[in-house]
């Protein structure tokens, strides 16, 4: 089993929590979320989560919302240890697929969740519109 940390700037984190609730119910109960809120510093949850990732074996996959904000700036400095995973772009397509596996996931495993979440990210501009055809 893996520990899942779902961090963003403002109530992001909690929301999605949410959101996989709802779609998934319990199995998202252990998902923890961290919240930045304004005069806070990512710092001080880097060093706490840091000194319980060190102390653990368990794998710790951790979902910021976006790539270079100080969320994911600070805790990206987890990945220096060998069990903690931290991604970016958090998004309800890697979300539910993380929360889903709900185990240890191997390189293989964890490339397979960024790739189904690129895969779900998609545009529509225009519909094409079919006229009165016959089937």
């Amino acid at each position: 089993m893996s520990r899942v940390i779902f961090a963003s700037h403002g109530g992001l984190s909690k929301g999605m929590k949410d959101s996989v609730t709802m779609i998934v119910g319990d199995l998202a109960k252990n998902v923890e979320t961290y919240s930045l809120l304004p005069g806070e510093n990512p710092e001080d949850y880097y060093q706490e989560l840091y000194k319980q990732a060190n102390e653990s074996n368990e794998q710790i996959l951790v979902l910021c919302d976006i790539k270079g904000g100080s969320v994911h700036t600070a805790l990206s400095k987890l990945a220096v240890l060998d069990n903690v995973v931290v991604f970016s772009g958090m998004n309800m397509g890697l979300a539910l697929d993380i929360v889903l596996k709900h185990a240890h996931l191997s390189e293989e495993e964890l490339q397979e969740v960024i790739e189904n979440a690129r895969d779900g990210i998609t545009m529509m501009k225009e519909l094409n519109k079919v006229e009165n055809e016959d089937f």
